[in-house]
């Protein structure tokens, strides 16, 4: 019985591999996830973010403010609920699906290690290498991933007092999701500040 547990078990880097693999359908098929974030003094916000090729949205409360931003590498919308105002502006983002590679890769630089299964998730921790030399990347992480998906589920860092948490990762965005439709928003104020 023993032996047939150490057969299907999988080290860290393996499920670290697996995990990039998965990560990386999300730059054709469309990656979506949640980054919270708690900072000091100003409280904490949460941004659902969903990408696909040049297309990204985010939807932000900040504070109760519900906010939704577009991207199409040209262009960004930036609708602001309680204005009922949307702002149309030059893109500012010259780079496609940034958010597969906020979580590509996460591991680079750090010592991982199996902290911890269930059934259903691994919890990696995740350990600043002495070779690391980038000033900003956090100490640990903690990685939770899903046995099922091999996504992650969890990804906990702080870096300097800021905790940030990305969960509820999912491959698989279509192009309604990530693109500004005007239609939805026929009411609204439109700022045009394009080429200012």
């Amino acid at each position: 019985m023993a032996f047939a547990f150490c057969l299907s078990a999988q080290t860290a880097d393996e499920i670290v591999a697996r995990m990039d693999k998965e990560i990386e359908k999300g730059e054709t098929q469309g990656l979506a996830m949640t980054m919270s974030m708690k900072i000091p003094l100003v409280g904490e916000f949460s941004t659902r973010i969903k990408s696909l090729g040049d297309f990204s949205r985010a939807d932000a409360d900040v504070k109760g403010e519900k906010v939704i931003f577009w991207n199409d590498q040209k262009t960004s919308w930036t609708y602001t609920a309680s204005k009922n105002e949307i702002v149309i502006e030059d893109s500012k983002s010259s780079k496609n699906n940034e958010e597969a590679d906020l979580v590509k890769g996460i591991t680079s630089g750090y010592d991982v290690s199996l902290k911890s299964e269930t059934d259903n998730t691994w919890t990696l921790k995740c350990v600043k290498s002495k070779s690391n030399q980038e000033k900003d990347d956090p100490k640990t992480l903690d990685l939770v991933v899903s046995k099922k998906t091999y996504l992650p589920v969890r990804l906990n860092a702080k870096v300097k007092m800021v905790g940030i948490t990305l969960s509820d990762f999912a491959v698989g965005v279509s192009p309604s999701e990530v693109k500004f439709d005007p239609s939805s928003y026929k009411d609204a104020t439109i700022t045009d500040k394009r080429g200012q």
